[in-house]
This record gives structure tokens, sequence and C-alpha cells, in this order.
């Protein structure tokens, strides 16, 4: 009389075409979830500048006009527009009759606010770095400084004047941008993402090392509150720091001076591009 066996378990080759066939879907699977992922991060930064358009526009309600790209005492518009951030704490306890890097001025500005940086940025180091006497917190965004440096004459929203021998950095109003507001710049992102932006020969602990970035909301600077198109779009080295580069795949987020937030390719033309950062500088703009 014969008896028939049961099959229990699974033979070693079929466990293999198991395990073959959930690391394909795992390979599937995972370009759509990092896709997700940064698709949300992407949402993310551009309801982040948003917001900080919504700051500057009331800032204009209440003064008659944006705030000056580096005030007075060298802090920065981004500064000045906290209590429109719901960051009106921070903006009270700052005295703005002392230099950004004042000791008390440093406690203050330490702090990291969420909405000024952009979930898709790694941040490699702390900041600030206080051994390298570093001030302030970190900043995804930087106010359109224009087409030049605070060396040239100023053509953007917050571009800076600073003659050899005195302070001249007026603040713009709405009056003042003739090539209109959905053709302005009114800030774009910025990362820490040079691996060739090396800390200085000042800071003995680390000098020569990674510094990978230095936009900090607070301080009134080109390069750490304020970019321009200048320097080359989207290209990650310290030759292009104060230009604008983000961690977004193609190009990065750009506030508009209507309050409107727009994602620029890297492979924009570099003329409209320039033609972007001028505030009156008559331009005829095709961003099709």
């Amino acid at each position: 009389m014969s008896t028939r066996s049961s099959r229990t378990a699974f033979t070693l080759v079929e466990l293999l075409v198991v395990i073959a066939i959930i690391g394909v879907l795992i390979a599937l699977l995972l370009p759509a979830v990092q896709q997700a992922r940064e698709a949300a991060r992407r949402m993310s930064c551009s309801n982040n500048l948003k917001q900080v358009g919504l700051g500057l526009h009331n800032y204009h309600d209440t003064y008659g006009v944006f705030p000056a790209g580096s005030l007075p005492t060298f802090v920065s518009g981004l500064t000045a527009i906290l209590p429109y951030l719901e960051q009106g704490n921070t903006y009270e306890i700052y005295d703005f009759n002392l230099s950004y890097s004042d000791p008390y001025n440093q406690d203050v500005v330490k702090q990291t606010i969420d909405i000024y940086l952009c979930p898709s940025m790694n941040l490699p180091r702390e900041v600030p770095d206080g051994p390298c006497d570093e001030t302030g917190g970190p900043s995804s965004y930087l106010l359109s400084e224009g087409t030049g440096s605070y060396m040239n004459p100023s053509d953007g929203l917050f571009g800076l004047e600073w003659p050899a021998y005195g302070y001249n950095n007026k603040p713009m109003a709405f009056r003042d941008i003739t090539d209109g507001t959905s053709h302005t710049f009114a800030a774009g992102e910025a990362t820490y993402d040079m691996e060739d932006y090396l800390w200085p020969s000042s800071c003995s602990d680390k000098a020569g090392e990674s510094k990978w970035g230095t936009a900090r909301w607070c301080v009134g600077y080109p390069s750490i509150s304020l970019g321009t198109t200048e320097k080359e779009f989207d290209v990650h080295t310290s030759a292009n720091k104060g230009g604008y580069q983000s961690m977004h795949p193609g190009g990065a987020m750009f506030l508009y001076t209507d309050g409107s937030v727009h994602f620029k390719a890297s492979t924009i033309d570099r003329d409209t591009y320039n033609y972007l950062a001028t505030r009156a500088g008559g331009e005829v703009i095709d961003e099709n």
C-alpha cells in the first residue's frame, strides 16, 4: 500500500525565485517612492517661499516699501519680515541698534527657522559654527540682489549700494518695479552643497575643511542672505557662492515679486535669467 507525502516547505530554488521577485519589485517601487517624496519636499519649499512673499507684501503694506537688502546694522531683510512669519517673539528681542554680530544678537539669531529651510536641502554641518565665529541660523533662500554684486550699480529688488565711504541702501517699493512684479525675482534658493567651499585660515581648527555653504537668514551681506544672477545658476561650486542653486533635481524655486513661486530649470536661457533679476531693465521676457 503506497502513501502520498505532503509538501510543507519551499525548495531552495523556489525561495531564491521569490526573493528575486521581491527584489525586482523593490527596485521598481523605490524610484517612485523617491519621486513622491521629492515632489512633497518641492511643494513644501514652494509653500515656504510663498510665505516669505506674503511677509514681504505685509511689510510693504505697513511701511510703504520693501525692507532693504541690508539694514544699517547689516542685518538682513529676512530678519525685518519675521513678525509677518509668526516669528514676532524673535523679532521683538532682536536689538536693531546693535550689530548682528553683537553677542546679544548672536544668541537671538542662532536659531533655526523652519520656514527659511527647504526640506530638500541637506545640512552637512552645524550652523552656526560658534568656534569659527559664525553668526546666524541657516537659510535656503537668498533675496534678489539683481544681476551684479554690491560693487556694481543696483538693479535688483534688494540690490545693495555700499559706497567706499558711507552707506546708501535705499529700500524699494512696488512703484520701482517697472518691469512688472510677475517678471521680477524677489528671492531664490541656496544650498550647503559646495564641497570645495572651505573654511579660511582664520578658523584655525577647521582651516581647509569643507564649509559647504554660508547662507544665513540674519546677515545682510551678499552670498549670505542676498543672491545674484551674476553667478552661474545651479552650479554647486564655491565660485558660484551667492548664485542660486538647489537640491531639487534640474533647477531651483524662485519667488517672484507678485508673490507667486515658479520652478526654473537649470537650462534657462542666460539672458532671460538675468532679465528676471532686474526690476527696471525694460527687457522683453519670454519664459516659454
